[in-house]
Formats: structure tokens, C-alpha cells, sequence
């Protein structure tokens, strides 16, 4: 049973919800602070992929089901939803190449290097790296896109429209790469008008989960042939 709130609240309440739990994972849960309080950054790194998805998706579904009168047209609203099924998979078959080719080129820059993987003993092995990203693409991609690309555009361009929707979405997005390669911050810019016009147009946030992963995960896989190949050589 849903609770005395009117269900034109909820996606405020939620958008005002997102925005301390991005506050919380850019502070007390942050990458950063994972990382400085554990020796294995592996470990670290998982943690904070699931503190991610526990915040940013976990507790507000957990929420929605429990406590809003209508969750399936709640989360429909948001995107959660198949939407234009047939562009969605259609942008998601010509992003991948294109991912591959933006991977290909971020494995070369020396910043990205340093920066990719988040940890750096999923290069380690093969089981490893494959683990590793498997967490990368279930934790944080999807909690990343629900709230970026959900919670705070759908609602807000059903009130004010595409415009002021892409742009706080993007500025958004774009802040929490903040301590990023610059050159990404610059991408994350361009990125999130583009991710937040393919959600408009297919009306869901779905298809963006792999066409955004697929270039974080072309990245690390290009990172971690080099690392093969460096200790093939050694």
C-alpha cells in the first residue's frame, strides 16, 4: 500500500533523493576514499561499485515498490521501460564500433592509462579482468544511467521540456567526472546532450546502459591487452 503522498511527488522526491546520494558517493563513498582506506584496490573498487548501485538504484526501486501507489507507472515515467524498442537496438548495434574506436583511442592516452581501470589488479589475469568488468557494466552502469539518464531527465523534461532536461542532466553527469582525465570531462560534456537525446527519442534509459559501457568497457580491454602484451615482454 503506497503512502499519503501525491503521486505527481514522486519524482521530485526521487530527484531530491538522487541528489544527496550523489552528494554521499562524491563524499563518504566516494572512489577516492575507498581507495585511500584499503591496500587492495580491487576490493576498493568493488565496494564502491556497489555502493553506487546500492544508492543510486537499489534504495530508491526498494522505495518505489514498497511505498508508491502505482511503482510500474512511476518507474515508467523515468524510463524504465522498452520504450522504441527498435531504435534503441539499432543505436545500441552502431554504438559499439564506435566504442571500440573511442576505446582504442583512450588506451593511448597517457592519462587514461593511468586512470583505467579504476583498479588496476583487474589487469591481473583473465578471470579477474572478466569479473571486474562484469561489476562494472551490472553495478555501475546501470545505477549510473537510472540516475542521470532516468531520475533526473525524465521528469524534468515532462515539466519544462528537452532543453532544461538535457542540460541539467548533462551538468549533472558531466560534475560527477569531475577529478577525471580532462579529456573525458570534455567527452562527458558532449556525451551527456547525446545520451540524454537517444533517452528522449527512444523514450527509455535502457539502451544507454550498453552504449555507455560499451566504451568504458572497450577501454579496459584495450588497457588490458597492453598490460598482456608488457608482460609477455617482461
Amino acid at each position: 500500500m503506497g503512502i499519503s503522498v501525491d503521486p505527481a511527488a514522486w519524482p521530485g522526491i526521487l530527484m531530491a533523493y538522487e541528489a544527496v546520494a550523489l552528494t554521499l558517493l562524491q563524499t563518504v563513498f566516494s572512489r577516492r576514499r575507498f581507495l585511500k582506506n584499503s591496500a587492495d584496490d580491487l576490493l576498493a573498487i568493488r565496494r564502491y561499485f556497489l555502493a553506487l548501485f546500492t544508492f543510486g538504484l537499489a534504495v530508491p526501486l526498494t522505495a518505489v515498490f514498497a511505498l508508491a501507489p502505482n511503482p510500474i507507472a512511476l518507474l515508467d515515467s523515468l524510463g524504465l521501460r522498452a520504450g522504441r524498442w527498435k531504435l534503441g537496438l539499432l543505436l545500441v548495434l552502431i554504438a559499439i564500433p564506435i566504442a571500440l574506436i573511442a576505446g582504442a583511442i583512450g588506451a593511448h592516452d597517457p592519462e587514461m592509462q593511468r586512470f583505467y581501470p579504476f583498479s588496476k589488479k583487474a589487469l591481473s589475469g583473465g578471470k579477474t579482468f572478466l569479473a571486474y568488468e562484469a561489476g562494472y557494466f551490472l553495478f555501475y552502469y546501470t545505477a549510473w544511467e537510472f540516475v542521470f539518464r532516468g531520475v533526473l531527465f525524465f521528469p524534468l523534461a515532462a515539466a519544462a521540456g528537452l532543453l532544461p532536461a538535457l542540460a541539467v542532466s548533462t551538468i549533472a553527469s558531466t560534475l560527477f567526472h569531475v577529478g577525471h582525465p580532462d579529456t573525458e570531462i570534455v567527452a562527458a560534456l558532449a556525451a551527456g546532450f547525446i545520451f540524454g537525446f537517444i533517452a528522449w527519442e527512444t523514450r527509455s534509459f535502457l539502451y544507454l546502459i550498453p552504449i555507455h559501457a560499451s566504451i568504458g568497457l572497450a577501454t579496459d580491454a584495450f588497457l588490458y591487452r597492453k598490460a598482456v602484451r608488457e608482460r609477455s615482454r617482461a
